[in-house]
């Protein structure tokens, strides 16, 4: 066999025996959709690992990873789903992580003065919020609602997740409601009132790796790049703490 032949035979022979650049599958909260995908567009001028998307509300995610979706890491947007996730046969131990802690606010955009807390206890009528049994943004919303006792003034329109609820008011549809500031400022929007931190729990953002992985290392080097200071300070920039 020449020389050229041989060299041939073994490269085929290498293409079977190197798994593929595996594309990593991320399920992430609705909430921080936007912010992801700013962050993986970052990560790509230092790695060639390709990263893809799946986003919803996180009881929904949750749901699907229960039922063998096949994803590399799930970011929550709470932090009880991802240690049910840990503390199953679904996560690997040791490898949740807070990566961000969201920020509720009162939107009303057609408001023709300042909203603050008076605006929110004058309201009358419908209101959009997150789902509080899907998204820990709803939650949220039914906790701090419950402590002004405000919860049952209002007619709830529920979306599944934050990003729903968000579109309900945006399209008009709904005048006010309640939703993730992340999504405000990245829609340069300003008729909102920000909910004091210590009226909810907090929403503490938590990411799971999971065992079903097939490149944990890549894995890995993302989560790390996702924890680093620089993300950390891009995250909070974006309406996060």
């Amino acid at each position: 066999m020449g020389y050229c032949v041989k060299q041939l035979v073994a490269l085929l022979l290498l293409c079977f025996i190197l798994p593929a650049h595996a594309s990593l599958k991320v399920a992430v909260a609705s909430n921080f959709k936007v912010t992801l995908s700013e962050i993986i567009d970052l990560y790509a001028q230092q790695s060639d690992q390709k990263v893809l998307i799946s986003s919803g509300s996180t009881g929904i995610l949750y749901n699907q990873i229960k039922h063998g979706a096949p994803f590399d890491l799930f970011l929550s947007a709470d932090k009880e789903r991802a240690q049910l996730i840990e503390q199953s046969k679904l996560g690997i131990k040791g490898s949740r992580f807070t990566y961000a802690r969201g920020k509720l606010a009162f939107w009303v955009p057609k408001s023709d003065t300042e909203v603050n807390k008076q605006s929110l206890i004058d309201f009358e009528g419908h209101v959009a919020i997150a789902n509080p049994k899907l998204a820990p943004y709803g939650l949220a919303t039914q906790q701090a609602l419950q402590k002004f006792k405000l919860w049952n003034k209002f007619s709830y329109i529920k979306g599944n997740n934050i990003a729903q609820a968000y579109q309900f008011i945006d399209t008009g549809n709904i005048g006010a409601g309640f939703v993730a500031q992340t999504l405000l400022l990245q829609n340069n929007e300003s008729q909102y009132y920000l909910l004091p931190i210590d009226s909810y729990l907090p929403i503490l953002q938590q990411g799971v790796m999971l065992s079903g992985s097939k490149n944990k290392q890549a894995l890995q080097d993302f989560v790390d790049f996702l924890q680093s200071d620089a993300i950390q300070d891009l995250i909070r920039q974006k309406g996060y703490l």
